[in-house]
């Protein structure tokens, strides 16, 4: 019967985003009544090192919502060509036209609505599916009515849409919360774009939303200016159902920062509009050619993936536990362990795009191999490079191609630089005092030259077309002499010596190098 439309990132937009958004989801899929309905949740800008936001609170979500939603990712890569344009990292119209493009063809409307609302039909146990299968064609709007933060913060559970609903049914009443703010035409009510349910069909004759809209604020009420020319009216919901609104005002989000916030022209894009339609975009709103993942909570996650690959790499440890040390005189020692390393690496990957392809430049023959072994049990399509510079690796393994550094550098999405001990044994006790062998500085020689030299040329050798920087993870790289080298070019946080592992973009200012960590003079390769 309809699609509800959302967007949003894995982000900190406003107060306690987590907990309004999941109440708000379980909220409009417990109104849901028809096998076609669905929520679309267009996860824009993310950084692609975060899962995608409804992935981040999912355990927060009812079974029901999970197998409704529809996850729609935008890459940073996908929003580069917008990113100079625009002081946000999540665009509206470009969201709600995306996942418009992408909705059910089966639903004859498309509610557009926000991730802090509820909706409440005034008929108990009547569904949104079964008012907006009776009423007439038209465009539709509702008042919204302000939620205190302390109702829904403290008095709501998030996995019990049903009671939330039963509250508000009674808080509504005894706190006096239903005040009808008007507003003027086209926007029949104040807050107007947390309830517009307009006909999909209309959606594409008037080609979605403005996507030259970026600088925030008054998306909706031009989608308001310009159906109400379509239809020639603006019609109202008010006696079917209520919106009421999680406030969440305490802490200024980035389109309420009073005098800072920059808006799109009001005259422009609502009081001058004379036609509802943009033909400026008819053939390409909402990206149509443009590949946009979908992610499914009621199906493979991304926590199933990942104990996927560990599982095909490693075999349960025989001991409880294991032990190494920080002694200074252990410094030059390189020696680690595998299998408590790689988890922490695949961690570091994992939820970026499955076609990714990497570039493994690395020491030890038995990481390569692991690590090729949960790629793929973790569903990576991309192909995993490694240099021939690289000398005593495996050559037949599966998805590995290999050729000169120089050939691959311009093919590869990201890069593993792994700092161990060629001649490591695997049953090897780990910091025990071992020093690197001739064969060790050989390769490890190499590898420092050809980190330097990814890390120095990452912009000047990205793959065509590509706009966004590419993530370096350093395996063996904490609390011995290649921690100062990666650092010194790569923007990594500080990580606990356990994992072993540390991970960011390249330092754009060389000026920045040699300038962040010292270590009793000792110095990298």
């Amino acid at each position: 019967m309809f699609s509800v439309i959302l967007y949003g990132r894995n982000d900190t937009h406003g107060y306690n985003l987590h907990k309004r958004a999941a109440i708000s989801f379980n909220a409009i899929s417990e109104v849901m009544s028809d096998p076609d309905d669905e929520i679309l949740f267009v996860d824009y800008n993310t950084p692609d090192d975060h899962p995608t936001f409804p992935e981040a609170i999912h355990d927060t979500l009812t079974e029901k919502t999970k197998k409704v939603m529809r996850i729609l990712r935008i890459r940073p890569e996908q929003h580069a060509h917008l990113k100079s344009k625009t002081h946000l990292v999540a665009l509206e119209s470009q969201s709600r036209n995306v996942a418009l493009r992408r909705s059910n063809p089966k639903n004859r409307w498309v509610l557009y609505t926000n991730t802090d609302m509820l909706l409440v039909p005034r008929v108990e146990n009547e569904s949104l599916s079964d008012i907006l299968g009776a009423v007439p064609d038209g465009f539709y709007q509702i008042p919204r009515f302000e939620l205190p933060e302390m109702l829904w913060e403290a008095a709501f559970d998030r996995r019990d849409p049903a009671g939330n609903l039963a509250k508000l049914r009674d808080w509504s009443v005894r706190y006096h919360l239903n005040q009808v703010v008007h507003n003027f035409m086209p926007m029949k009510y104040d807050a107007l774009g947390d309830f517009q349910a307009a006909l999909r069909e209309d959606m594409f004759d008037i080609h979605g939303f403005d996507e030259s809209m970026l600088l925030g604020w008054h998306c909706d009420s031009n989608l308001a200016a310009r159906l109400a020319l379509y239809r020639g009216r603006v019609d109202t919901l008010i006696d079917k159902v209520f919106g009421y609104h999680c406030d969440h005002t305490r802490v200024a989000a980035a389109n309420n920062k009073g005098r800072q916030t920059r808006m799109n022209n009001q005259d422009q894009y609502i009081w001058d509009v004379a036609t509802p339609y943009i033909a400026s975009q008819a053939e390409n709103w909402g990206w149509p050619d443009v590949e946009i993942e979908e992610i499914r909570l009621d199906r493979e996650t991304s926590y199933q993936r990942f104990t996927a690959g560990l599982d095909a790499a490693l075999k349960p440890a025989e001991v409880s536990y294991s032990s190494t040390s920080l002694e200074w005189h252990l410094y030059d020692d390189l020696t680690y362990d595998i299998p408590h390393t790689l988890p922490f690496v695949c961690d570091q990957m994992l939820t970026f795009p499955r076609s990714t392809s990497v570039m493994l430049v690395a020491a030890r023959a038995e990481f390569v191999s692991r690590f090729a072994t949960a790629w793929q049990a973790m569903g990576f399509t991309g192909k995993i490079f490694v240099p021939t510079e690289c000398e005593g690796l495996p050559t037949d393994l599966e998805g590995v191609e290999r050729d000169t550094f120089e050939a691959l550098l311009p093919k590869t999405d990201m890069f593993v630089f792994e700092f161990g001990l060629a001649t490591q044994r695997t049953d090897e006790p780990v910091r025990a005092g071992r020093h690197a062998g001739p064969v060790d500085n050989k390769r490890l020689k190499v590898i420092s030259r050809l980190f330097r030299q990814a890390a120095a040329s990452e912009a000047e050798s990205r793959p065509p077309n590509r706009r966004t920087p590419r993530r370096f993870v350093g395996v063996n790289v904490i609390y011995n002499k290649f921690w100062p080298l990666f650092t010194d070019y790569v923007g990594a946080n500080i990580n606990p010596f356990c994992s072993q592992v540390l991970a960011g973009l390249p330092r754009i200012d060389p000026s920045l190098r040699g300038k962040v960590l010292r270590f009793r003079g000792r110095r990298a390769l």
